[in-house]
């Protein structure tokens, strides 16, 4: 559940632009004329000067667009100068940061390194591949050894392989004044075998982005760090101080933990996955996100989801207002304190939320989907398989049975509950994750006088050779019942990391989800960007490396007789700025040489 459904959020539509070139910055949350969009240097802060704000100006110029309303502004001229900068949503005329985010201006040419994960095809089957760099490339060469044609200049070459085996790819692009190699052996693999996955998901209320807890996103690290799912889908992501997604990516990056990233603006759901992301949105129904992952050279959607909180008609069984209407708003025990039994008004009430729309605009939207699909989500609302004759008296059903509508309308379009498919036997196992004991907060019950528990949190999938076979409860197996703390009824459930501080009002849930990959006899493979900018060029003595995504990272400056004359390795946080100072290494032409994730990028870099 969530008190506050609605948030601020400020993004533009490139990480990276040209000098000059428009920028276009989105928002949402600018509720009066007060607002204020700013561009700033990255190192900048906000000052004061009577009477009027003090603005921290870009080339000397103050850069800002008055608003009133969520939407976008285009800044059309840009920025000229090279380097690290910022786009804030500002209140109060300015003078109170909201939030914001980071963007960077450089004129070198970025281009794009191979998915870290093999593809695989059958014998005779072909290969799409697209070379996605960015500013415009001049010239480019793919070599593909043992597949037909053998080499090609395309932008997006397709390639066909007779025999089973692997093989290599490897693509060198050139800018005007950088150029790149790329090289993933074995990449390619045909075969005639039936590959599968094992993947673990894990869904994550984080409760206001861990915000209602002290050492919230410290906790959420160390939770993701012990269970270790190879993905992860969050609810109630807010980015109240910039982008929430990238921050738990670089915590984990500390821990040795690899993770991409996906946010959609618009949502309040984010998903990092071990395994490249290639697209992304839209937002559906206002409460989900479609991802497509690359899971070894297959495509598999995954949707996190965060469903409408309010018209929660599971209190009204426990005697409670459901935040709904009539003699139902708020969220206040029922006077006199008596429960709602009759089933003809849970669900009146019930269907007056957003959620079946929800649902359904999600099931329209997939209606035509063939890949393997994954529903991850808080629905706030229980589940058709729970409510049953079997749990009628307990739980403070006060014996209704009901089949609960979203779960439901799941159900008929052939979507499967994980945790169920695992655990048929809703008794024996409640699989319960509302409501959690969070560590350092009071309470988070929100029906002191009764016994609210229930399932809300879940992993749903759907396709062909999908199924779930393992699944668990991350977080304490303790709940509140009557605003008192208590293990009972769960103690056959499986939990994960059940003695760890927790951050949130709601228990985690993680499924192991194996999918039989039918290898097909075309595949097509987005090579995923790792772009390393590097800026300003010329430099009088430092120079700023600025990635897309984590990535250890080689760094070398050789003369022009070849000679290294400055090497150093690095791990590099996507979108953060690391500096290098070369104060000591004499004027004069250098090539500065990049290497991370198997690609290696050669700028033309001048000393002065």
């Amino acid at each position: 559940m969530s008190g506050n459904i609605f948030s601020q959020t400020v993004s533009t539509n490139k990480h990276t632009y040209l000098a000059g070139e428009a920028i276009s910055v989105s928002f949402t949350g600018a509720t009066n004329l007060k607002y204020r969009i700013g561009l700033f240097t990255a190192t900048s802060t906000l000052g004061s000067a009577s009477p009027s704000l003090c603005w921290q100006s870009v080339e000397g110029a103050l850069i800002k667009s008055s608003l009133d309303n969520s939407g976008s502004v285009v800044f059309q001229n840009g920025l000229d100068t090279e380097g690290c900068y910022k786009v804030r949503l500002l209140s109060n005329d300015g003078y109170t940061v909201m939030t914001e985010a980071n963007f960077t201006i450089s004129n070198a040419v970025t281009l794009a390194s191979n998915a870290t994960n093999s593809t695989f095809i059958t014998p005779g089957g072909k290969v799409n591949s697209t070379d996605q760099s960015s500013n415009s490339p001049t010239s480019r060469i793919w070599s593909f050894p043992g597949g037909t044609p053998s080499s090609s200049i395309e932008m997006n070459p397709i390639v066909a392989y007779a025999s089973p085996g692997a093989y290599d790819v490897t693509l060198n692009a050139t800018g005007e004044s950088s150029t790149l190699h790329l090289n993933k052996p074995g990449f390619i693999k045909v075969s005639d075998q039936t590959v599968s996955v094992n993947l673990k998901v894990m869904q994550f209320n984080i409760w206001q982005e861990g915000t209602s807890v002290k050492n919230g996103i410290t906790y959420i690290r160390d939770v993701i760090n012990s269970v270790n799912p190879d993905l992860v889908c969050f609810s109630e992501v807010k980015n109240y101080s910039g982008d929430w997604t990238t921050k738990i990516v670089n915590e984990l990056t500390t821990l040795g933990k690899k993770y991409y990233r996906g946010y959609v603006n618009g949502s309040d759901v984010s998903i990092i996955s071990k395994y490249p992301i290639t697209s992304s949105g839209p937002v559906i129904g206002g409460a989900t996100v479609p991802y497509v992952l690359d899971v070894n050279g297959t495509s598999i959607v995954v949707c996190p989801s965060h469903l409408d909180y309010t018209y929660y008609a599971t209190y009204l069984p426990r005697g409670y207002a459901c935040g709904g209407s009539d003699k139902y708003v708020g969220w206040n025990a029922l006077s006199p304190f008596t429960p709602e039994t009759n089933v003809s008004e849970i669900e009146a009430q019930n269907l007056a939320s957003n959620r079946d729309e929800q649902i359904g605009a999600f099931i329209n939207y997939m209606q035509n989907e063939t890949r393997p699909v994954l529903l991850i989500g808080d629905f706030n609302e229980p589940s058709c398989l729970d409510w049953t004759v079997r749990q009628a008296n307990l739980y403070d059903h006060n014996g209704v049975v009901y089949e609960w509508p979203s779960t439901l309308l799941l159900k008929k379009n052939g979507f499967v509950d994980a945790y169920r498919q695992v655990y048929p036997d809703e008794v024996l196992n409640p699989g319960i994750t509302w409501p959690a004991i969070a560590t350092g907060a009071a309470s988070t019950s929100w029906a002191p006088l009764s016994d609210e528990r229930d399932r809300i949190d879940y992993i749903f999938y759907k396709g062909a050779g999908v199924t779930a076979t393992a699944a668990s409860i991350v977080g304490p197996p303790g709940s509140y019942v009557r605003n008192v703390a208590t293990t009972t009824g769960n103690e056959n459930d499986i939990f994960e990391a059940s003695t760890m501080p927790w951050p949130s009002d709601h228990k985690a849930v993680t499924a192991t989800i194996n999918v039989s990959l039918t290898l097909s006899s075309i595949n097509l493979i987005n090579y995923h960007k790792v772009d390393v900018r590097v800026f300003p060029n010329p430099t009088t003595g430092r120079i700023t490396l600025v990635p897309s995504e984590n990535t250890k990272a080689q760094i070398s400056i050789s003369n022009i007789s070849g000679a290294d004359v400055l090497s150093r390795s690095s791990d590099l946080l996507a979108n953060q700025t690391s500096l290098f100072d070369i104060s000591g290494v004499p004027t004069g032409i250098y090539l500065l040489k990049v290497t991370s994730q198997n690609q290696s990028q050669v700028i033309r870099l001048i000393k002065q």
